[in-house]
């Protein structure tokens, strides 16, 4: 998502609308307040590239991430809740290894909490990290 194209991101804006347009007009509610109808309408203030801006600036967990990234499972699955789930594992490792130690027999090993995953669009998620990433650096300037 660079923006760069002739018409102002005109192209880009419309792919993404094609491609993810009920999770965009989902999060603008949500997130921003917006109206995408409204918002898109010629006349409105908002430029395309000003769209791709807002949609750029959504959160890693918002329903356009999550379809970029490989559907509904991904929603939700912001920074935070990827954290807890390591800090979740990272518990249940410890107990299960202090109960190991002080037992006769083995315990059963914890299984790992549950976490999206969509092996046929993998790269989805660098993607999406390097967007977020690009956001950033064009925020402060670089």
């Amino acid at each position: 998502m660079d923006g760069g194209d002739s018409a102002g991101g005109s192209s880009e804006l419309a792919g993404l609308i094609d491609r993810c347009g009920e999770q965009i007009l989902a999060d603008f509610q949500q997130y921003y307040g917006l109206d995408l109808a409204q918002v898109i309408r010629p006349g409105s203030g908002y430029s395309p590239i000003r769209v791709l801006y807002l949609i750029r600036q959504l959160p890693l967990e918002s329903r356009t991430y999550a379809e970029i990234r490989g559907g509904a499972q991904f929603v939700g699955w912001g920074q935070d809740r990827y954290l807890l789930a390591n800090v979740i594992d990272a518990i249940q490792q410890t107990t299960y290894a202090v109960v190991a130690a002080n037992s006769k027999r083995k315990p059963k090993a914890p299984k790992p909490v549950e976490r999206p995953s969509n092996k046929r669009n993998a790269g989805a998620f660098a993607q999406t990290a390097r967007m977020h990433l690009q956001a950033a650096k064009q925020a402060q300037g670089g």
